[in-house]
Formats: C-alpha cells, sequence, structure tokens
C-alpha cells in the first residue's frame, strides 16, 4: 500500500470526493492520513508511445501521463468495502501534450462477464477539471481497423459518466488544469489494453488546432465515423448524480443498487434513455 502526498495543500477536494483529499501546485494528489489505497500505479508518456499520434512525443519519456489509486477507501471503512464485490478508484491526469495530442489514457475494453459474455460496465464521476471519454465500436476483422460509431461524453466537475458495454474506451484531459475522476468497477474487473495497441489508438485523436482542442481520424482506421455527443444525465434512484460524492453513495448503499455492475446484461434495462441517446435499437 502506498501513500502519497505533499506538504503544500493548495486545493482542497474532500468535500467533493467524501474523502480527504487535495491537490498541491504541482497538480498531485494530497492523499489523507486515514485513506488508504490498496495498488498504486503510474502510467508513463513512454507506455503511451503505441497509441500515440506523435509516437516520438512519448518515446522514451519517462514522465507520468497519469497517476491511478486501485480500491481506495477510508480506514475507518475497510472492513465493509474489502467485502463488497466493487471497488472504488481515482485516476489523476495533469496537464500535458503528447505532441499536438492532449494527454489520454491508453484504452481499452473490459473483460467479458463469464455467464453473457458481455463485457462488464463501470461508473465513473468527474470530481475535478474537465474530462473527454471517448468511446467507439472496434472491428478488427478486415485489412485495416475500422469503427462504425463513436460518442463522446465531456464531463465536468460532478458529472456522473456510464461506460456502457460493448465499446473501446479512453479518457482525455483537454485542459488547462489537471482532471481527476473517480470509478466503481466489480473487483477483478482488467482491461484488454491489445486491442488499442494493434490500431495505434482510437479512430479519433484529440488535438491542439488553433489553441482549441479538436478531433482527428486516426489515419491508421479505415473508416472512421463522426462523432456523436451523449448529453449528461443523473440517476437519483441510484444515487449517481452530483449531489452525493460516489464514494459515499458506495459507503451508504454498499453496491446493492448498482447490479449492472456485476450483470451487464442488466445495463440497457437500467439505463433506457442512455440506450435511446446512443441510437441504440
Amino acid at each position: 500500500m502506498e501513500q502519497r502526498s505533499r506538504a503544500l495543500r493548495t486545493i482542497d477536494l474532500s468535500e467533493r470526493t467524501g474523502l480527504p483529499l487535495g491537490l498541491d501546485e504541482d497538480d498531485l494528489l494530497i492523499l489523507g492520513n486515514d485513506l488508504i489505497v490498496a495498488d498504486s500505479k503510474v502510467r508513463p508518456f513512454d507506455a503511451l508511445t503505441p497509441v500515440a499520434l506523435d509516437p516520438e512525443s512519448c518515446d522514451g519519456n519517462k514522465g507520468v501521463a497519469y497517476y491511478m489509486e486501485n480500491d481506495a477507501f477510508l480506514s475507518a471503512d475497510q472492513e465493509m468495502i474489502q467485502k463488497l464485490p466493487v471497488q472504488y478508484e481515482l485516476t489523476l491526469m495533469p496537464p500535458a501534450m503528447m505532441g499536438r495530442e492532449y494527454v489520454k489514457t491508453f484504452g481499452h475494453r473490459h473483460i467479458a462477464e463469464p455467464r453473457s459474455g458481455i463485457d462488464y460496465t463501470e461508473v465513473c464521476r468527474v470530481e475535478y477539471g474537465t474530462a473527454h471519454f471517448l468511446l467507439h465500436d472496434l472491428d478488427l476483422d478486415r485489412d485495416a481497423p475500422s469503427s462504425g460509431v463513436a460518442y463522446l461524453i465531456e464531463a465536468k466537475a460532478g458529472d456522473t459518466i456510464l461506460l456502457p458495454p460493448g465499446y473501446d474506451h479512453l479518457t482525455i484531459n483537454p485542459g488547462p488544469g489537471p482532471m481527476l475522476f473517480s470509478d466503481v468497477i466489480a473487483r477483478g474487473v482488467y482491461g484488454i489494453y491489445d486491442r488499442f495497441r494493434v490500431t495505434r489508438g482510437a479512430c479519433l485523436l484529440e488535438v491542439e488546432s488553433g489553441g482549441s482542442p479538436t478531433f482527428i481520424p486516426n489515419p491508421t482506421y479505415s473508416n472512421v465515423p463522426s462523432l456523436q455527443r451523449i448529453p449528461m444525465c443523473e440517476y437519483p434512484k441510484l444515487q449517481l448524480g452530483r449531489d452525493i460524492p460516489l464514494y459515499q453513495a458506495l459507503c451508504e448503499t454498499k453496491g446493492d443498487i448498482w447490479e449492472f455492475l456485476l450483470d451487464p446484461t442488466l445495463f440497457w434495462p437500467c439505463f433506457p434513455d442512455l440506450k435511446a441517446a446512443m441510437g441504440i435499437q
């Protein structure tokens, strides 16, 4: 278990997240003494070389592109949290560029739930900054990779994001400051990264153009669809919304009302409005 802290506290995120968290002057997380992180990881820019539009911007760069704090909980909640079939995670992405591209996660698709064969889902909440969640389908059965649909969720602090089954996805920090998001996902679920490694990233890449972020087609793909924007929604009956931090909702419900995280066949019946917004029949 690792805790990373700095002496100077500049941004207090405790009320927003329900946890003793902050950001220091270097855009790094301050973890309070009562916050335990079972698995801390970093992703260096060098590891993003396979999915970068400009690989030379990442190759050999050992600087940290983003931080992952997996299975986080308050010490007082440890016994209860570690018995749950889901876990709480944090991802911090300081502002940075990868050549022309805005910093992003590597991108992946979740493994499939064994009984249904449908990949696991995830619920996220932006805690600070602005996040762009990019989702798309991916066809690898052709001579060149192809995508038929692509969706963008632009989320700001307090927004809840649902990552449905059936899509490869990644998260981008378009700046100008750091971005922090939390998520809850079933324990033992991991991402399949090789798909994006083969395609050199998602079908669309977010780059700086004229001082503003814009999406351009990934030249590796034979077909790139137009980007569709998904509106933000709240689900108060599931305690997913701006009024309650995701960690607090997890502790109060013990995840019992989020069965779609364990059984992905329940996802679309739970969220018919999202299904309609994505144009899924």
